[in-house]
């Protein structure tokens, strides 16, 4: 087959084949598409809004576009032939991270991460990198392709989140502030990305006016590179507006500089520089308006924080600064209950007290014991839980108002209980404010009143009748005196008149003298009493003499054996008591009645006693009679023909129960009446 030949430019000595001819044009045609395509590409790659970096086999670059100039500041001239991770990573950067890319890179092996690097002029920012090797013919890495984007506010939203839930539960779980601010300082420095973070507290010594700013916590990632800066800041102490940290403790606004070296820092200013530390953040931990800690972070030179950061950090601090006033709160709560837990446990009143989230922290053994609550019962109650369980003992008509009304209306209340036994309750609840005037919890006060009211009524009901007892012995004298007045009587009649009068008004100053000697013996407490050693016999003797005047037939059999041991007494106040027995036994007993008197002995676990026993046969006392018998008015014949004013037994018992004595009395219908009045008895102990 013959070939075809193209006819040759004019002048030209050679002819080409039309098939290979052909053939080198479809081969230009598809350079040329390769070419268009590349450069496609490259106006691709350059207008790309990812940074793109091209390296060789070894990771050096080769080739960068634009905007991996605009991510990190370097131009291709500035990092040609070098590592971007020996331009790009910082100390602080991740270093398993780092590990990793560079184990893919050997092992020729595509990698995805995120890793923290720093621009050219210093700031750092967040990439995430995906690269992937490009191969050639042969299989052999040819280059690596990698596109970076800048995810900082992904990773700084994120790690936002996750640095809140941290503080949080740092703040949940730690039991003080000392406690706290090692943890808190390395979430917040690892969170910047700076070496060395410090807390700093205003402490005072005992003395007035000693107050300075010392470190309480400090953190560093790199104690050995930092030692210098860490022991200088270990030694530093300022006073308020001193150098840069005590300007921040003055002016109470968080402070952000550049140049540590060349602020206002004595203690650590030159030794910052040496250590390459050249940025700090001061922001203050407020209670009120008050300074209690500084938070400071140091680090190399870098761009200050945005106002989302420095916002983020202010409300950590505020955190920060709520628990502080909690735990203060509660420590102070503690140590008022620990100072006055024993002065509670020893009063009869009861107290409750529950702290500022309403939860109740203390009650005492008065209050247990009058509502026949436990512990257990009330452990995490809170105010309205307390509140209903009141309420379960108390009848269901009369439940109690609650602890807030009763604290709002700032007057006390009082409501019945039923169970663990009928009483009624007295109750006070106040608010407690710390001295900042913040609400730090509420204190329930209980006083048991059952028995005042009952003396209150018992009161009433005793000046109802002694009115009664006294009227009635007013109005005979009255009466009789007018029907003298008005009236001629014999001079028979006027005798027995005048007897009567005699009679009624002796009755009256007999019980005024009683009523008075009640009264002050009640109001005194004992207080005018003269209680001391003494025999029997003499007083005896004193209290027979004071009853039976000269001339007077009634007798008395006493029985007082030699030798007796002496007993506890004032004098005056007993023979007063044994008198009124006397009386007594002879007013009921029949005429020519025998009354008898002698003294017994006993022994109690309290100790001995001596006995000054009056026997009487008059007409006794039922079941009843006898159980009211010392009650104030009360006389076991009503009918009048008896005289008496019907105090002289309660006068009896109030002396006895002053005495340390008792009264003891038996006795039986129409077979008389035996009272015993017993008193302590002096032993060697006492005498020793």
């Amino acid at each position: 087959m013959e070939a075809e030949f193209v006819q040759a430019d004019p002048g030209s000595d050679s002819q080409v084949p039309q098939d290979d001819m052909a053939a080198l044009l479809r081969q230009v045609d598809r350079l040329t598409a390769q070419v268009q395509a590349l450069s496609k590409m490259a106006r691709v790659a350059q207008n790309l809004d990812s940074a793109l970096v091209v390296t060789d086999a070894q990771a050096r670059v080769e080739w960068i576009n634009p905007s991996y100039t605009r991510l990190t500041g370097y131009s291709l001239d500035d990092i040609r032939g070098k590592s971007p991770g020996h331009v790009l990573q910082t100390p602080e950067t991740d270093p398993s991270t780092a590990a990793y890319i560079k184990e893919q890179v050997a092992r020729g092996l595509p990698f995805s991460a995120e890793i923290l690097n720093r621009r050219k002029d210093g700031g750092t920012y967040w990439a995430s990198i995906d690269a992937k090797p490009l191969f050639d013919a042969s299989g052999r890495i040819e280059c690596y392709m990698a596109i970076e984007r800048d995810v900082t506010a992904k990773r700084r939203t994120e790690m936002r989140l996750q640095l809140h839930h941290d503080v949080l539960q740092l703040l949940s779980d730690a039991c003080d502030i000392g406690n706290l601010l090692p943890g808190l300082l390395k979430l917040l420095a690892n969170y910047l990305a700076w070496p060395v973070a410090i807390a700093w507290e205003i402490k005072s010594k005992r003395w007035v006016g000693d107050i300075s700013l010392r470190h309480a916590a400090i953190w560093s990632s790199n104690e050995v590179r930092y030692a210098g800066f860490l022991t200088a800041s270990q030694r530093a102490a300022l006073n308020k507006g001193e150098d840069l940290l005590g300007q921040v403790w003055e002016q109470k606004k968080a402070r952000f500089t550049h140049d540590l070296h060349r602020a206002p820092d004595r203690y650590r200013g030159p030794v910052a520089e040496k250590e390459g530390l050249h940025t700090s953040l001061v922001l203050p931990v407020l209670s009120g308006e008050r300074v209690t800690y500084l938070l400071e972070f140091v680090g190399p030179r870098t761009d200050p924080p945005d106002r989302e950061l420095l916002v983020f950090l202010e409300n950590v601090c505020l955190q920060v600064s709520h628990f502080i006033d909690r735990k203060r709160d509660e420590l102070r709560v503690r140590q008022f209950m620990t100072e006055f837990d024993s002065l509670f446990k020893l009063s009869p009143d009861g107290f409750v007290v529950f702290n500022s989230e309403g939860i109740r922290s203390y009650g005492n053994p008065a209050f247990y014991t009058m509502t026949g609550l436990t512990r257990e019962r009330l452990d995490g109650a809170t105010e309205a839980d307390f509140d209903h369980i009141l309420a379960t003992l108390c009848a269901p008509e009369t439940p109690p108002l609650s602890l807030s009304a009763v604290a709002a209306s700032g007057e006390s209340d009082r409501f019945e209980l039923v169970l663990p036994k009928p009483s009624v309750l007295q109750r006070s609840v106040k608010d407690m404010f710390d001295s900042m005037g913040r609400f730090i919890g509420r204190a329930v006060y209980l006083r048991d009143i059952t028995r005042e009211m009952e003396v209150d009524h018992m009161k009433s009901e005793f000046l109802s009748t002694a009115a009664h007892e006294l009227r009635t012995p007013m109005v005979s004298v009255h009466g009789f005196t007018e029907l003298l007045l008005k009236r001629k009587f014999s001079e028979e009649k006027r005798q027995d008149i005048y007897e009567t009068i005699h009679r009624q008004s002796q009755l009256l100053v007999s019980m005024v003298t009683e009523l008075l000697d009640l009264a002050r013996i009640e109001a005194r407490a004992g207080k005018d009493l003269h209680i001391r050693p003494m025999g029997v016999g003499p007083i005896i003797e004193r209290a027979i003499g004071d009853l039976l005047f000269p001339g007077d037939k009634r007798r008395v059999e006493v029985q007082v054996a030699p030798g007796l041991p002496t007993v506890f007494a004032d004098e005056d106040h007993l023979v007063r008591a044994l008198t009124n027995i006397l009386s007594n036994a002879y007013k009921y007993s029949p005429k020519g009645g025998t009354i008898r008197l002698d003294v017994i002995e006993r022994g109690l676990d309290m100790g001995p006693q001596i006995g000054i026993r009056v026997t009487d046969q008059g007409i006794g006392m039922t079941a009843e009679q006898l159980a009211r018998v010392c009650e104030r008015f009360y006389r076991a014949d009503p009918s009048g023909n008896i005289p008496g004013t019907g105090l002289g037994m309660s006068l009896v018992k109030e002396i006895m129960n002053l005495l340390g004595g008792e009264v003891e009395i038996r006795s039986e219908p129409n077979q008389g009446t035996e009272v015993t009045l017993w008193l302590r008895v002096v032993t060697d102990a006492y005498r020793s």
